[in-house]
């Protein structure tokens, strides 16, 4: 299938270890994000929150497993820069950032009657992990 045929251009050695440590700290800046003391209470206020969300396990794993498949992506194209500096990978961020996570949460806002501020903490946080992603991956 020709889909498929991008495979064959690909390095043998997938960046695992990056891949997953990108996934898990990228999670994790979520936590700190959120956080009510950081930006919590402007994107509650933003939705018009009065209480605390109460988020169970599967929000979590979902949210784990949706950062992994993200990184996995990411680390995919990385091995297309020759070579990957720090520049490039950053630039890469951005450039997946502002063609795809920013657009798709200023459209959900403008369709979903959500306030700006709650695109902005959004996607403030994937753009973030983008960097994140950036960073983890030129020191590995």
């Amino acid at each position: 299938m020709i889909l498929f045929d991008i495979f064959t251009h690909f390095p043998n050695q997938f960046p695992l270890m990056e891949t997953i440590i990108s996934a898990l700290v990228a999670f994790a800046l979520g936590t700190f994000w959120y956080h009510p003391k950081v930006l919590g209470d402007k994107w509650a206020e933003a939705h018009s929150l009065q209480k605390e969300i109460k988020l169970g396990p599967l929000a979590y794993v979902l949210g784990l497993f949706l950062w992994m498949v993200t990184s996995a992506i990411y680390s995919f194209l990385t091995q297309f820069l020759t070579p990957p500096t720090i520049e490039a990978l950053l630039g890469l961020s951005t450039f997946l950032w502002v063609g795809f996570i920013l657009p798709s949460h200023l459209i959900s806002g403008f369709y979903t009657g959500n306030r700006l501020m709650v695109a902005a903490v959004d996607s403030s946080y994937y753009l973030a992990g983008l960097y994140l992603f950036a960073v983890i991956h030129d020191v590995l």
